[in-house]
């Protein structure tokens, strides 16, 4: 199993998109791994985590092969992980090779922005089918089996983050989301880990949260909870990821702290094979 961190900032990206603070100075003066666009990751070849207004931008660049997705999962309305008004472009005569039919999952906010989006253009619902998700949810799709948890997240909106296994590997990406819960915990007890990656929210970097995002600290402590409950193992890699300029740390420095508690931070481009 392989996964791509096509994005790794938080909605402002980094540097920030109207933001002139030292640490975006910096970032840009620097380049390389400081430079974030907005989050998204890749399964494999075939499912897409989330699709931010950076989409296009990851193409080009980021070697995302648009023709190979047959899977997409949106864990949230918020605007820098749900962008859906590229699924119009399926269609002819926008897109002349893209082959059968799409698989979009997301809660009930999602689908009013993909109704929204698609209004317009009726017949590219024959190109992608929209399927309604909820907290404990599991579906197979396309040789995955993908479980939905509640986020602790947006008030208003049931966020979601998501299990996934392809029957012999699996990995936990969870994403604009605090602490796991007793229910999120259950849930993955009864999914029979471990984990062979875990990517954990880590919006606040130097700073804890814990309630709607997570900090590095936060998210060493659900590591060891996971560990302690045998939902992970010495086998397990553990990558924090979703960062935001407000969290304190450039690259270098995030590295250097998440890897003293035995975690890898994510940058834009990187891949994972587990």
């Amino acid at each position: 199993m392989k996964i791509t961190y096509l994005g790794t900032a938080a909605g402002e990206a980094w540097p920030g998109v109207f933001c002139d603070c030292d640490l975006c100075r910096k970032a840009r003066t620097l380049g390389g791994k400081n430079i974030r666009t907005r989050s998204q990751a890749l399964i494999n070849e075939d499912l897409l985590l989330d699709m931010p207004p950076d989409h296009y931008l990851h193409i080009l660049y980021g070697g995302l092969e648009p023709g190979r997705v047959r899977t997409l999962l949106f864990t949230h309305s918020h605007s820098d992980h749900c962008y859906p008004n590229d699924l119009e472009l399926l269609q002819e005569p926008f897109s002349h090779t893209y082959e059968g039919q799409m698989q979009v999952f997301g809660n009930d906010a999602v689908e009013k922005k993909v109704e929204a989006a698609c209004n317009s253009l009726g017949g590219v619902r024959e190109r992608f089918a929209f399927h309604r998700m909820n907290p404990g949810d599991t579906v197979d799709v396309n040789g995955y089996t993908v479980t939905a948890l509640r986020a602790s997240h947006a008030r208003g909106e049931t966020c979601l983050f998501y299990h996934i296994s392809d029957g012999t590997r699996s990995v936990l990406y969870a994403h604009d989301t605090g602490a796991l819960t007793e229910e999120n915990l259950e849930m993955l007890l009864r999914l029979h880990a471990p984990l062979g990656l875990v990517s954990l929210d880590c919006t606040m970097q130097s700073q804890r949260d814990g309630q709607y995002h997570m900090g590095l600290a936060d998210a060493a402590e659900q590591k060891e909870i996971l560990l302690r409950k045998g939902l992970a193992d010495r086998n397990t890699v553990f990558v924090v990821n979703h960062f935001s300029h407000n969290g304190g740390w450039l690259h270098e420095e995030m590295c250097a702290h998440a890897a003293a508690y035995g975690m890898t931070a994510a940058y834009d481009g990187m891949q994972i094979e587990f």
